[in-house]
């Protein structure tokens, strides 16, 4: 059963993010020089990614397949639900991967590595599109 409420919030977070996303209007690499918009682009990006996670493992849990052993695991679980195709499970893979990096590796991150986490950001609205049909049908 799905918590309604807590869906809500999540993919509504999810939203407002996108657009703080839209508003800072990165075009180039070259946007994220100024240290305001890298830091900013870079913290929306980290939280944006947390609440996909978030979206992920709420839809698992829900359908009592119990809590991922990976947070944002929707290679095998949400591929294996129908929600998502394995090419999209693949590609939010890749956005977790690039969440651990703007985690544990932020010292380490250049104007590149930002901008092209960046440009996947319409992974998320593909997976948000599929998650919100995938509520509806259930």
């Amino acid at each position: 059963m799905f918590d309604l409420e807590r869906l809500t919030k999540i993919i509504s977070d999810i939203h407002r993010y996108l657009d703080d996303l839209e508003r800072i209007e990165i075009k180039d690499p070259r946007d994220l020089d100024d240290i305001r918009n890298f830091y900013a682009v870079s913290m929306i990006l980290f939280t944006l990614i947390n609440r996909v996670i978030d979206l992920g493992d709420e839809i698992v849990t829900s359908r009592n397949l119990g809590v991922p052993d990976i947070p944002g695991d929707l290679q095998s679980s949400g591929a294996g639900l129908g929600v998502i195709d394995k090419e999209l499970a693949s590609d939010l893979s890749n956005l977790v991967y690039q969440r651990n990096i703007l985690a544990h590796e932020y010292h380490n991150l250049t104007e590149e590595d930002v901008f092209r986490t960046y440009r996947r950001v319409p992974v998320i609205r593909k997976f948000v599109e599929r998650a919100k049909e995938h509520i509806k049908d259930v």
